[in-house]
């Protein structure tokens, strides 16, 4: 209970943003019922993942998830854990797929975008209504590390200080120097 006040503290961390692709064209095909069912059935596994590799589920913006790992706890291979996280997700998207196929007649496909860094996390908000998130411009450039997914036709973007974080069990390719809004200096 001593902690359940609003503040927070610096802490290096992996931010995961994810987020289906399409998601309005969908909205416009099914009914709201179905839609609910879809993105639940998505956001379940989806989850269940984060949580297994040690993540915090931080929020749900619609159909997109953020994840912050290394944090409230301390996991040491938190960049590792969250690229396996990326990767189990389009695993898991992929026999969520072929249900979906069959009950439905659609597939969805999500992107989902990687950052180590430095934020602040912590609760949030007012006295009257808070929650625990992370704050700063590390969580920014993931989220648009996740948006630029569509651009270079990818499902997972990882910032080089995530692939330097991560360790030697993933592989990785270059992909490019990318300014994203906001910021000067190309990641």
């Amino acid at each position: 209970p001593d902690k359940l006040k609003l503040g927070g503290e610096q802490k290096t961390i992996t931010i995961l943003f994810s987020d289906v692709r399409g998601f309005t064209t969908l909205s416009e095909q099914l009914t709201p019922e179905k839609l609910v069912t879809l993105l639940n059935r998505y956001l379940g596994p989806m989850s269940d993942i984060v949580l297994a590799e040690k993540g915090t589920l931080d929020k749900y913006i619609g159909d997109a998830i953020m994840a912050i790992y290394n944090a409230p706890v301390d996991v040491p291979d938190h960049a590792a854990r969250a690229c396996q996280s990326a990767l189990r997700m389009l695993e898991e998207l992929a026999v969520l797929n072929t249900a979906l196929r069959n009950e439905l007649g659609l597939e969805i496909d999500i992107g989902v975008g990687l950052h180590t860094g430095e934020a602040v996390v912590g609760n949030m908000g007012t006295a009257l209504r808070f929650d625990y998130t992370a704050i700063g411009d590390a969580v920014n450039l993931s989220s648009r590390l996740e948006g630029q997914n569509k651009t270079y036709g990818t499902h997972i973007l990882v910032s080089d200080e995530t692939r330097a974080a991560a360790g030697d069990g993933f592989l990785f390719r270059p992909i490019d120097l990318l300014r994203v809004k906001g910021k000067q200096r190309p990641v």
